[in-house]
């Protein structure tokens, strides 16, 4: 098979993802090989706990990846995330002596823009798609060569925990593969499935995990704001099992059955609730339903797992008001960080919800509910899939990250190749120097 390869690893919460792509003479980028494995907790928040379960999670994902593809990768591109993020977007400005860009004055902008947030025991990643260059406050694709006075670039950054992203290297490492390069989970979720019409009118995408939920806001083809908080689709199974007395399997087994109850969205629409309650605190729930004819008959469920002495039998709306509340309780979260950041504005196209836990069912209908603005399920659509499994929400993370890679290559072959700014890039490949040969 002729063509550019790149292979993607999203190293999630439930599962440990692997897709390869490929990119033709003309440019067009297809999947063609993919592989899951299951997680079993050996990730949680981007945080590899358990190493040893990690990396036969990945093993056995890349293998089925790559025999699907009928090639084998020598380096991996990755998803980073987890707990004590920090995001920034910063400037640097170079004044160009001789009135013309050289690749020594774009790689003294990035170094100026990334010089306030280095810090001992952190690691600064950034993504060539997350940067924009002016000359003399004109925007520009490429800067290189071009006359002007003064170089900027706007540039978001995301600082995390180095030990989470060496981790990572050592878990792609053990497959005998290389770390190419690291991208914000959230910047690549939006890579996955943003539509060029998203990026340029105003649009915002919630890549909702296991553990953890991304966000990533763009107008004008520019990156506003990229968000990690730490919380997903967990939280819903730890209330629902605790509510019900059920195991955590069971309890995303109900989750997934019967997802958000529509009556519910509706009724708190009819009822012109607006959701204004505090971060972090679900509103209890009125206690007054609708009336009940005599004859009617209230929905059961049957448990499973339930423990001893629990009841075995629930009412449907037991279970619809847990999920119901705890959704829209961080749904709200959302909103809120967006209202505080000055961004909900800017959702001129809405909100785009994406990863595993947007596959809940009505989860747009009760977004569109709290945000007041259009919302639809994302999936990876933004190049061509060939497996049938990867057009799916789950996979829109690992679709983007594969978009990230050949943009990065494209980068480093025009001269672009301080994609994590050359003080960055070299701590990171002097790590990885290190540990390859003394390790």
């Amino acid at each position: 098979m002729k063509g550019e390869f790149a292979g993607a690893v999203d190293f999630g919460a439930r599962a440990i993802r692997v897709v390869i792509g490929r990119r033709g003479a003309d440019g067009t980028v297809q999947i063609v090989g993919h592989g899951v494995a299951p997680g079993r907790g050996c990730v949680s928040q981007g945080v590899i706990q358990d190493l040893g379960a990690a990396q036969a999670a990945l093993k056995r994902a890349l293998k089925a990846a790559e025999n699907e593809a009928g090639v084998s990768v020598d380096s991996l591109f990755c998803g980073v995330h987890g707990r004590k993020v920090e995001t920034f977007i910063r400037e640097g400005n170079v004044k160009l002596a001789r009135d013309v860009v050289e690749r020594s004055h774009m790689e003294e902008a990035r170094d100026i823009a990334s010089r306030d947030i280095l810090a001992p025991g952190k690691q600064i990643i950034t993504s060539v798609t997350a940067q924009e260059w002016y000359v003399d406050d004109l925007r520009v694709m490429d800067p290189l060569s071009l006359r002007g006075q003064i170089l900027k670039i706007r540039v978001h950054f995301a600082r995390l925990p180095t030990v989470i992203e060496h981790n990572l290297v050592t878990c792609i490492e053990s497959q005998r593969r290389d770390m190419e390069d690291s991208v914000f989970l959230p910047i690549a979720a939006s890579l996955g499935c943003m539509t060029p019409e998203d990026m340029e009118l105003g649009a915002a995408v919630l890549d909702i995990g296991r553990s953890t939920t991304g966000l990533a806001v763009y107008r004008d083809h520019r990156i506003l704001c990229a968000h990690c908080f730490e919380w997903g689709g967990y939280h819903l199974t730890r209330d629902v099992a605790a509510g019900l007395q059920v195991s955590f399997e069971e309890a995303d087994d109900l989750i997934l059955e019967y997802g958000l109850s529509n009556a519910r969205i509706v009724s708190d629409e009819e009822d012109g609730d607006d959701g204004e309650c505090e971060a972090g605190e679900a509103e209890a729930p009125s206690g007054s339903e609708a009336p009940v004819r005599p004859d009617a008959v209230t929905p059961r469920i049957k448990l499973k797992s339930v423990v001893p002495g629990a009841p075995p039998i629930v009412e449907r709306g037991q279970l619809d008001e847990i999920i119901h509340e705890r959704a829209r309780e961080l749904m709200i979260r959302v909103r809120q960080h967006l209202h505080n950041q000055g961004l909900m504005k800017n959702l001129v196209r809405g909100l785009i919800l994406t990863g595993g836990g947007s596959q809940i069912q009505n989860c747009a209908h009760l977004a569109e509910s709290v945000f007041q603005v259009p919302c639809r399920v994302g999936v990876p659509d933004t190049v061509e899939i060939g497996p049938a499994p990867v057009r799916s929400p789950e996979f829109t993370a690992a679709v983007g990250i594969i978009r990230h890679a050949f943009e990065f290559r494209t980068a480093t072959r025009n001269g672009q190749s301080g994609a994590n700014g050359s003080i960055v890039a070299a701590v990171k490949s002097l790590w990885s120097g290190f540990r390859k040969y003394y390790f």
